[in-house]
């Protein structure tokens, strides 16, 4: 597959010269006040449903440098709507009953429903949480789909940090502020995802599945030859 673009957000980090450093300094993106961007080519009335990740997520998505042309949408997050979900089961264990308008947004999908009401598409949109290896399984549905004749594929990514009273329960976590991640994908030969199990393949049981922070320093450093993206599986992704 072929990289045709990308846009990454954090609160710390948020342009291209700023991601590209921290990509060469191989540090840990430093945590910032989480104020969500604005978000001015969604409607208002769609716009003001979103939480602070549905808005960020909806900025990467809105960017005027790539507009959307109708492509399939691949949504990945380790968690999904989990902080909304909390909220929600505590206003029912609270009073017994739950917003409807809340409850409709803590679908995982519903933040690229969003989108999708916005641009007026309806183009295929997949929603995905994978735990650990959500990078590999979203880099599969786009592979999927490109082979399936698709021209082009966004992909992207979102988290957030878990609510306090369940960091205690993350037995894996990889960072603590929020992160999105929008890459175009095409058909092509720039990198390749296979299975790898063959000795020169360098997996080992302890290497950890790679996080879309890691695979989108993999994108940006060419001297990077491979990215293990699953040691489970042997999943690798090859320039």
């Amino acid at each position: 597959m072929n990289l045709q673009g990308w846009t990454a957000w954090m609160p710390a980090v948020k342009t291209p010269a700023a991601w590209l450093d921290w990509a060469r300094s191989g540090a840990s993106p430093v945590a910032a006040e989480a104020l969500p961007p604005p978000v001015r080519e969604i409607p208002p009335l769609l716009r003001r449903r979103a939480d602070p990740m549905g808005r960020a997520l909806l900025h990467a998505l809105s960017r005027p440098e790539r507009p959307y042309a109708g492509q399939p949408l691949v949504l990945c997050s380790r968690l999904g709507e989990f902080p909304r979900s909390l909220a929600l089961l505590s206003e029912l264990a609270r009073e017994g009953l739950v917003s409807p308008q809340q409850f409709s947004m803590s679908v995982h999908n519903a933040t690229g429903g969003l989108f999708m009401m916005a641009q007026k598409a309806n183009a295929p949109l997949t929603a995905l949480a994978a735990a650990e290896e959500t990078a590999l399984a979203g880099l599969q549905e786009a592979a999927a789909q490109l082979a399936d004749g698709a021209e082009s594929v966004w992909l992207c990514f979102s988290e957030e940090p878990l609510p306090t009273a369940y960091r205690s329960l993350d037995a894996t976590p990889r960072h603590t502020d929020y992160f999105v991640l929008r890459l175009e994908l095409t058909a092509g030969e720039s990198f390749r995802l296979q299975a790898d199990f063959s000795p020169d393949a360098r997996i080992t049981k302890d290497d950890a599945p790679a996080s879309p922070l890691d695979l989108l320093r993999f994108l940006l450093l060419p001297e990077m030859e491979a990215l293990c993206l699953s040691p489970r599986g042997g999943w690798v992704l090859r320039r």
